[in-house]
């Protein structure tokens, strides 16, 4: 039997790439001090320095970069027990290789991993097959199969939303569960 599929994001929902970012550009900022997508005005940063040190991030130093949860890969297994899980990600090709390294630092396994072009909307390529998407970019908040996981940065629109990957685990149940007769 073929198993149903999900996808789900890296930066913001798995890993926390503002606060190693942050640092690197010598700035005394965290993850919870990013209120927008957009956020380069609000802290003062020049948007291409952030870039460029996002993929010295994860080219050279993938290994500070944390997971937003730390028992994102006990979850994520749990989630491979019934599905395939595909991490999804749109970030600049001299990330791959980091992105992978870390994935496998951080014990994070999965049945395909797809990295695409900055430019691409995942929405786009996700498929039929997929069952839905964990996505943190609020313009990702509208389309039918994306679960918003709740950031400071998307709490503006209205969307299927999830607080924790645990709470994914409890969403995937309720697909699992017949329905009750009475």
């Amino acid at each position: 039997m073929t198993k149903s599929k999900i996808a789900i994001d890296v930066d913001g929902v798995l890993a926390d790439m503002h606060s190693p970012c942050f640092q690197l550009l010598g700035l005394k900022l965290t993850a919870s001090d990013v209120k927008r997508w957009d956020f380069f005005d609000d802290l003062q940063i020049d948007r291409r320095q952030f870039w460029e040190t996002y993929k010295r991030l994860w080219k050279e130093h993938y290994e500070m970069i944390p997971l937003i949860e730390e028992e994102a890969a006990t979850i994520i297994a749990k989630l491979r027990e019934k599905f395939e899980v595909h991490i999804i990600s749109t970030r600049p090709k001299e990330t791959f290789s980091g992105t992978v390294l870390w994935l496998k630092l951080r014990g994070i396994e999965y049945d395909r991993l797809l990295l695409l072009p900055p430019q691409i909307d995942k929405t786009e390529v996700i498929g039929n097959d997929i069952l839905f998407l964990v996505d943190d970019n609020p313009s990702y908040g509208r389309h039918p199969k994306v679960i918003i996981y709740d950031r400071p940065w998307n709490q503006h629109i209205e969307a299927k939303r999830i607080r924790s990957l645990r709470e994914l685990l409890e969403i995937v149940e309720l697909l699992d569960t017949p329905p009750q007769r009475g």
